[in-house]
């Protein structure tokens, strides 16, 4: 239930037997506003709007934290300082829902509903927060968009109507999703299950400092209704994996791959061939990338790579680093792509992949073909299942000898310099530093026919870090 009230707000007793968990929030006027003496504000709505778009908001709440029951009560008109200007209760199951429900709201409310602030301080002055977006004016982001010939008003209702998949918002996901929504792409997807760190800040740009250790996805939603309070964002904190690709990758138009994961790039491109849905994916190392688009009918990620690296056989971001600009570039690439493919004005890379070596600032483009019998084009993915989490079987670290920290389990200690296969017949964990040799050793040896060798995901750090 959202309402607006013109009268100061009473809280609701809010009771519901199935509910372990009840979360209130109140916002009260306070005195000063960025160290300048507030005297009274005043808010404004437009009611009809307001109200739905906070229903709406109330609608996703429910389904995203499966909440028993959840309202908002908004003030409008003139306050004065301690009252209370807006009160959230949820209620679900679990108190960790009900919490993280109320903070949700609470971000959702100040970006998406058209209520604005006006701040009168002592001095006299006032001012108006938030009205930079009003929703009256939503036709002119994207009216010179509109003056293309290529785009006109034709174009720009197919892409108010499109449904984009976002999956992956770091740094090649944070490029796509302003030009995306300044764009004017009416739903946009978010798929990602971590949180916002510090050390990924160069590149992830649409996040600041004092949201670090926040969903990712959530703080994405907020700065693309920031920009564009029409997007409408529906947000996925998880990793794709074989029991939601279908799922998630049929419920869009198109599909941007913006992960550093191998697996889940081949898993994206055999579900967008069973669904028939577009996948633009890029990939980055250090100074360079490369990008390609994948449509229904056009040669797929497999026809390229008949045979699918493993995550780790590349160095990640944390492992060998990377240039800010580089995902930022193939980022805007891909938005670039998603547009095309949407309006049609134009061709993409459908036959081609585009590398570009920022380092030196030379491109070039490698021609793709279809290949008979390939299992991509037919939707088939066989997961590799190469890393675990846990170690398996006999666990062998294959550091070599002057490598440290020592492994805090039974072990044994077989360098990759003096490696044979010793005809293990239970199955085998290997370990190493990062995951990264111990990936590579593993994916020779099943090509060889080993089915039972493993790597331990993060390596001899993470395993040590759990005991």
């Amino acid at each position: 239930m959202f309402q607006l009230s013109s009268t100061p707000i009473i809280p609701p007793l809010m009771e519901c037997a199935r509910a372990g968990g009840f979360v209130t929030f109140e916002g009260r006027v306070r005195d000063h506003a960025e160290g300048r003496a507030v005297e009274r504000l005043t808010y404004e709505a437009y009611p009809e709007m307001a109200i739905a778009e906070g229903t709406r908001l109330l609608e996703e709440a429910k389904e995203k934290f499966g909440l028993l029951d959840s309202r908002v009560i908004h003030r409008v008109g003139t306050l004065e300082i301690g009252e209370v200007a807006v009160w959230i209760g949820v209620a679900a199951a679990h108190r960790r829902e009900a919490f993280a429900a109320c903070e949700w709201i609470i971000d959702q409310l100040k970006h998406r509903v058209p209520i604005w602030k006006h701040e009168i301080f002592s001095e006299g002055a006032g001012v108006w927060v938030g009205a930079e977006s009003v929703p009256l004016e939503f036709g002119l982001l994207t009216q010179r968009q509109e003056l293309l010939d290529e785009i006109g008003p034709e174009g720009q209702a197919k892409l108010r109507n499109a449904r984009v998949l976002l999956v992956g918002v770091g740094g090649l996901g944070s490029a796509s999703l302003p030009y995306l929504v300044g764009a004017g792409v009416g739903t946009l997807g978010l798929v990602d299950p971590d949180q916002v760190e510090l050390t990924n800040l160069h590149r992830q740009v649409i996040y600041s400092a004092n949201e670090t250790g926040r969903l990712k996805v959530d703080r994405a939603a907020a700065a693309a209704s920031r920009l564009n309070p029409s997007v409408r964002v529906e947000t996925h904190a998880l990793e794709v994996d074989g029991s939601n690709v279908d799922r998630l990758v049929s419920g869009y138009d198109v599909v941007i791959d913006g992960t550093d994961s191998l697996e889940v790039k081949f898993l994206l491109n055999a579900a967008c061939r069973r669904h028939q849905k577009p996948l633009i994916t890029a990939s980055i190392h250090r100074f360079e990338g490369h990008l390609m688009t994948v449509l229904p009918d056009g040669p797929c990620l497999r026809c390229l790579f008949p045979t699918q690296p493993h995550d780790g056989c590349v160095g990640t971001c944390a492992q060998v680093g990377v240039l800010g600009v580089v995902p930022g570039l193939f980022g805007v690439l891909q938005a670039l792509e998603a547009i095309k493919v949407i309006t049609d004005f134009s061709d993409v890379l459908t036959e081609d992949m585009l590398l570009f070596d920022l380092k030196s600032l030379q491109s070039l483009k490698v021609k793709r073909s279809l290949r008979d019998g390939c299992e991509g084009c037919a939707g088939i993915h066989h997961p590799l299942n190469l890393q675990v989490s846990d170690p398996v079987g006999v666990v062998i670290d294959i550091r070599e000898l002057d490598e440290t920290p020592q492994l805090l389990i039974s072990h044994i200690r077989l360098p990759l310099s003096r490696f044979a296969w010793q005809g293990w017949t239970e199955p085998v964990t290997f370990i190493c530093a990062s995951g990264q040799r111990s990936g590579n050793l593993a994916a020779n040896l099943r090509e060889q026919g080993h089915s039972q060798v493993y790597s331990l995901k993060g390596g001899v750090e993470r395993l040590n870090s759990c005991f």
